[in-house]
């Protein structure tokens, strides 16, 4: 288990935003170890995990290419067994200790993200 650092982007819902993202991190040679990205309202929403020797770096070049980051937080990395039901008994254990999930991906690894208001209890509960 790790834990790792998702940035949250927002920008406008149009075509080369994602691309403007990736471009920026490629330039600076940040590696992208995971990636969401939903859209709603005209806005297009990206979460973007990055190693922990990478954070600074990742953070200083979305702003210097004037891409405003609207949150940063720690989130809880591991992998997940391959076979059904892993997820599931995998939450369930945090939603019988009432531990609400706020974010949740797979990484570029196959890997389950899980952002929490206390993260604390996840690394807790799933270590």
């Amino acid at each position: 288990m790790a834990m790792q650092t998702d940035f949250t982007v927002i920008l406008e819902d149009r075509p080369g935003t994602a691309a403007l993202v990736g471009e920026t991190l490629g330039r600076a040679q940040v590696n992208i170890d995971g990636l969401s990205l939903f859209t709603s309202g005209g806005i297009a929403i990206f979460h973007v995990l990055v190693a922990p020797q990478e954070v600074d770096h990742a953070r200083q070049a979305l702003r210097d290419a004037g891409i405003d980051l609207h949150g940063e937080r720690r989130v809880w990395v591991n992998q997940l067994a391959d076979r059904p039901g892993a997820m599931g008994a995998l939450l369930h254990r945090l939603a019988d200790a009432d531990v609400n999930c706020d974010l949740l991906y797979l990484d570029a690894h196959g890997r389950l993200v899980i952002g929490a208001e206390d993260m604390e209890e996840v690394s807790h509960l799933l270590s």
